[in-house]
């Protein structure tokens, strides 16, 4: 745990506060920005304070026990613009001190930094809707409840759970700037995790199930690791890689997780060419792509990212035409662009551009009338063991004029991101989320025949 307790009065109380989170020390923060301000009178200066709590549960359902931790940690990130030049500096906080530490650290990093490296401040936050009433308390007893119905629910009959894991986590942040601006948000969320045990491999699938949705959906999921233990277990032939393939969404999920990933303003800058490509049909005309941070897909909506810049839903792929990166404030200042509230802290580390709620706009193409469906992927330990190529390997069906007519053993797939998607045939309208590829969501995707 990331603070401490002080026994004296002062130091005492601003510990307290620390502890109980971000919205309790802002005044701490500020008196901090200010006391800064009259020593740098040519800076501007920020402070990101995060309390982060994560409750994770592992459940065995063959025996009914369990075993559970649960962590807090508070953290403080502060940036620091003097001139041209750029400081940061990051580290848990335990008491008020911690916190002009920080700023005084960027401050003299940014005066050790080279002239014209810096990327511009962003503009003063104002603060968006009621301010939020702090962290939940993360039940062991519900999230125990949850798992014992998870075990009941969704394996399929005489299946061997390796592993149900339950993780449930509430993240309180606020952030400051020297200008006065102030926004503050809390984001609940959670996930578990499954991994079953089939005659080919283990089958690894989730369900989003922030605390207190005692009633989450979970027929989707139910029905996924049914179909996947049915494309696993039994009689199989070789793949007949001469016929299109058809990957379903559980098994097209990490190809869309990589398509997240090359679009991130960080990865275009440093591959110029597909910078450069921004407003061209890089794609199909069959290829739409958004990021929207309010659709429902079972997790907590954001209002504005970790720099204090609204979020909105984006298009970043048009009918095959590329629009743009996820941006943070920096990534948007190397390429020329403008932010666009996709800029996030891991911790209290530098924001970076990611994802909200990535995934492939559905379509609904039609398929061919004989094709190769792969709809289990067997877990691995990697799907990106080399940055922009995607590995599978997945199972299932030879489909002859709309018929399933005999199983496939699994095959490995060896997938570069962006010519696999500049291959890519048709999409299907059957989208759906998933955690395990970074809550980005995929439906089925067409792809031509993998050996001729």
């Amino acid at each position: 745990m990331g603070a401490t307790r002080d026994s004296g009065s002062g130091e005492g109380q601003a510990a307290q506060a620390i502890l109980s989170g971000p919205r309790a020390l802002s005044g701490a923060a500020r008196a901090a920005l200010e006391d800064f301000g009259r020593q740098h009178t040519h800076s501007d200066a920020e402070l990101f304070l995060s309390a982060s709590q994560r409750l994770t549960l592992e459940y065995e359902p063959g025996t009914r026990t369990s075993a559970a931790s649960h962590g807090l940690a508070v953290s403080a990130a502060a940036r620091v613009w003097a001139g041209e030049r750029y400081g940061f500096a990051a580290g848990p906080v335990g008491a008020t001190p911690d916190l002009r530490r920080l700023l005084e650290l960027a401050q003299g990093r940014a005066a050790a930094g080279a002239a014209g490296a810096s990327l511009p401040p962003p503009p003063v936050p104002a603060p968006a809707g009621p301010s939020p009433s702090g962290l939940p308390d993360l039940s062991v007893h519900a999230a125990r409840q949850q798992a014992e119905r998870l075990a009941r629910e969704v394996v399929p009959p005489g299946v061997i759970v390796q592993a149900l894991v339950l993780t449930w986590r509430a993240t309180e942040s606020a952030l400051l700037r020297s200008g006065g601006g102030e926004t503050a948000q809390v984001e609940v969320g959670g996930e578990a995790f499954l991994r079953c045990e089939t005659a080919r491999g283990a089958v690894v699938d989730a369900v989003a199930l922030p605390p207190g949705e005692a009633d989450a959906d979970l027929a989707p999921l139910r029905a996924r690791l049914a179909e996947a233990v049915s494309a696993l277990e039994g009689p199989a032939e070789a793949a007949d890689l001469t016929l299109p393939l058809v990957l379903r969404p559980a098994v097209a999920a990490p190809l869309v997780a990589g398509l997240s990933w090359l679009l991130q303003g960080d990865v275009a800058a440093a591959t110029p060419a597909l910078a450069r490509a921004v407003g061209r049909k890089v794609f199909p005309s069959v290829l739409s792509v958004d990021d929207d941070p309010v659709r429902p897909r079972g997790v907590s909506s954001r209002l504005f990212d970790d720099e204090g810049r609204t979020v909105r839903a984006l298009r970043l792929v048009d009918e095959g035409r590329l629009l743009g990166f996820l941006h943070s404030g920096e990534t948007a200042a190397r390429l020329g662009a403008e932010p666009n509230g996709r800029g996030l802290r891991d911790g209290a580390a530098p924001p970076a551009p990611s994802a909200l709620g990535f995934f492939v706009v559905p379509r609904g193409d039609a398929l061919p009338a004989h094709y190769m469906e792969l709809v289990a992927r067997v877990e691995t330990f990697t799907t990106m063991p080399r940055p922009g190529r995607v590995c599978l390997i997945a199972g299932g069906w030879e489909v002859r004029d709309g018929q399933r007519v005999r199983r496939v053993a699994p095959v490995e797939l060896d997938l570069p991101v962006l010519e696999t998607f500049r291959a890519l045939l048709g999409v299907g309208a059957d989208l759906t989320f998933f955690p395990t590829a970074g809550g980005c969501g995929a439906p089925s995707l067409l792809l031509p025949p993998r050996a001729s």
